[in-house]
């Protein structure tokens, strides 16, 4: 008697664990499925400054964390710049974690351009303005922009790049956050 109830309860077992390896949802359902968001690694953020008066590139400044985050401690170059100088400023995104495999992330934020925003905020707001210059037809995007300097100033500037589908307003509270450097700024 113990072992017909021992062989019915490990059948019974047998048909309630069945192993459900098929994810694919039948045609005749009406859910849509979700598709998860693919984040993507960033691990360089360049600064390229160019002279507003003579159009030639003078420095490019960089953050970088080619292992991401965790591992080794990121670099972060100084923004150095003149008092009472404009410059006009390309934003780069990089993934570098692979040296073999570059890629340039700034082209998928480009094609993606209504669902991006680069914010720049300066610690002292006197020391500098800026200025996005390039749109998604309707709001600012941020990866080209003016920069103003003021009087000579020793200060930081937060640079975040949100990613808001859906919610870009073209304030910089919404939406999810790609990355976020704090770069030192001299003003001489």
């Amino acid at each position: 008697m113990k072992k017909i109830l021992f062989i019915a309860l490990a059948a019974g077992f047998l048909f309630a664990c069945k192993d459900d390896d098929d994810d694919t949802i039948s045609q005749t359902t009406t859910e849509t499925p979700i598709t998860p968001v693919e984040t993507e690694l960033i691990t360089t953020v360049q600064l390229i400054f160019t002279d507003s008066a003579t159009n030639s590139v003078i420095d490019t400044v960089e953050f970088s964390d080619p292992d991401g985050q965790g591992g080794n401690a990121p670099t972060v170059e100084t923004i150095t710049i003149n008092a009472n100088q404009t410059y006009l400023v390309s934003t780069r995104f990089l993934d570098e974690s692979d040296p073999n495999d570059i890629e340039d992330i700034t082209l998928e934020i480009e094609e993606e351009d209504d669902e991006h925003l680069v914010c720049y905020e300066p610690a002292d707001m006197m020391a500098i303005s800026i200025e996005r210059t390039d749109s998604d037809g309707t709001y600012e995007v941020g990866l080209n922009s003016k920069w103003r300097a003021a009087a000579a100033s020793n200060t930081t500037l937060k640079l975040t790049l949100k990613h808001q589908p859906g919610v870009k307003d073209g304030s910089c509270g919404k939406g999810d956050t790609d990355v976020e450097v704090d770069f030192p700024l001299n003003i001489q």
